[in-house]
């Protein structure tokens, strides 16, 4: 379950990006990919032992998803890119419970590796875009688009 990095052409960030639907956005559906699959293995019986990591493991894996979604609707890519960065540390979270659940036996090693090369596809797909919103191309592209907005509704 690799991620497939995002080309710097995919998001030319906020050229058309209210044409462009949350689930097109290649980060956020390889989260929702992510977060289907830590969903399953919480589900696990191993993992109903453990009712907090269990819980814990859901709630990164949720909000991962959560954040990259809230920062696409936002149309400053400064803002866009925290948000990408909260993403980024709930996978982080995701890693360590997934640690901490060999630490406890109730996962395998192989497993944990197989979820932990997906996290780290994603979140190096999340620091290219995030890299992309910190650019002043980024800043460039927004505020041609403001100026474009702003001028339609003046002839309205």
């Amino acid at each position: 379950m690799e991620f497939e990095s995002v080309p710097r052409v995919h998001y030319t960030g906020y050229v058309d990006k209210r044409s462009q639907e949350l689930p097109e956005m290649r980060v956020w559906e390889s989260a929702r990919r992510i977060k289907r699959s830590l969903y399953r293995l919480a589900d696990t019986e191993a993992f109903r032992k453990e009712e907090r990591l269990r819980k814990q493991l859901r709630e990164a894996a949720a909000s991962a998803a959560s954040h990259i979604s809230e920062g696409h609707a936002r149309f400053d890519p400064l803002d866009h890119a925290r948000y990408l960065k909260m993403a980024k540390a709930s996978l982080a979270e995701c890693q360590n419970h997934l640690l901490d659940a060999v630490d406890r036996r109730i996962l395998s090693e192989p497993v944990q590796q197989e979820h932990d090369a997906s996290i780290r596809g994603l979140v190096r797909g999340l620091m290219e875009l995030i890299a992309y919103l910190q650019s002043p191309q980024a800043k460039r592209n927004a505020e041609r688009i403001r100026r474009q907005r702003a001028a339609r509704r003046s002839l309205n």
